[in-house]
């Protein structure tokens, strides 16, 4: 298929809408499920002014773009974060709600948030992680200012050394100098470290031939709950947000590299982006939001997803 001509041909036949293959696929999913869509609404109390109106007008303007567009729900959740946080960060800005609200949710409610960080980060997809690894490989020598922004939150969160021995040990050639673009083997063994790294479980057996920094065997590596949530929101969810934001990505089903994959990191990019922005809800406005109906969404949601997901 000639995605470049196929993406024009549909420009040029609007308002009659085109389905390119991941879509169909996706459409195909949804129909083994029974049309059942892969995500459930937290219960939320009555809005008390016109920016808590503004919250759930963002839901809603996202809820309506789906089950095919999860991409827009995300958008919109984040907005919810950026706007519902402001207060609390002056002159910080959204990169600075992304370093700090994971502290203020952890000491809010730590049990509660664990949970919820456990599910999020425990059901990561393969190809989030892959998104994540390569991005971190391809802006460890900056060449823009985007790759130094990024950069720089990956060693606000990680540590500088802990990056540096990331990189030596996954993004290398065959000559074992640094590369952006290791080779799909070293990408799937850094992905699956970053699996580990992001669970927030002791590992039981030390990897051969592994820093110190990186010896996920010692308590001392193991990230701290808010840690993870900051990885998530700094690293992740804030990159993806950049990258819609700025119009520098494709339209995400629209392209070769499309697939039912894709849609499972996207519908939970989208999750782990809600789930985050109820949090910041619960943070400015208590009563529209019980951390406990936060839990129970998260768990729920990420159990939907698998099954959804799996059946396909």
């Amino acid at each position: 298929m000639d995605f470049k001509a196929a993406r024009l041909n549909a420009y040029h036949q609007w308002p009659q809408g085109t389905k390119f293959k991941a879509e169909e696929k996706f459409d195909s999913c949804l129909e083994r499920n029974d049309n059942s869509i892969p995500f459930k609404t937290a219960k939320l109390g009555k809005p008390l002014d016109n920016n808590q109106s503004i919250y759930i007008g963002h839901y809603l303007d996202g809820l309506e773009a789906l089950p095919r567009r999860p991409d827009y729900m995300f958008d919109h959740c984040f907005r919810v974060i950026d706007s519902s946080s402001q207060i609390r960060y002056p002159k910080k800005g959204l990169k600075g709600v992304a370093q700090g609200l994971g502290k203020e949710l952890i000491k809010s409610a730590p049990a509660q948030w664990k949970v919820i960080t456990d599910s999020l980060c425990r059901n990561l997809p393969s190809p989030t992680l892959m998104y994540i690894v390569k991005r971190m490989c391809e802006s460890y020598v900056p060449q823009n200012d985007a790759n130094k922004q990024f950069y720089g939150r990956v060693v606000d969160c990680t540590g500088k050394q802990f990056y540096d021995e990331f990189i030596k040990k996954f993004s290398i050639d065959k000559s074992k100098k640094i590369t952006p673009i290791p080779s799909g083997e070293l990408l799937q063994s850094a992905s699956s470290f970053m699996r580990l790294y992001l669970s927030g479980v002791v590992g039981t057996q030390k990897r051969r031939n592994i820093s110190p920094v990186l010896d996920l065997t010692n308590p001392n590596n193991v990230p701290t709950d808010a840690r993870r949530i900051e990885f998530l929101l700094s690293i992740w969810l804030f990159t993806m947000r950049n990258e819609r934001a700025h119009g520098s990505a494709l339209s995400p089903f629209k392209t070769s590299k499309s697939s039912l994959e894709r849609y499972e990191s996207y519908y939970f990019s989208m999750l782990a982006c809600y789930i985050f922005s109820l949090g910041a809800l619960s943070l400015s406005d208590p009563h529209m939001i019980k951390v406990s109906e936060i839990e129970s969404c998260s768990v729920s949601n990420t159990a939907l997803q698998n099954i959804f997901f799996t059946r396909s």
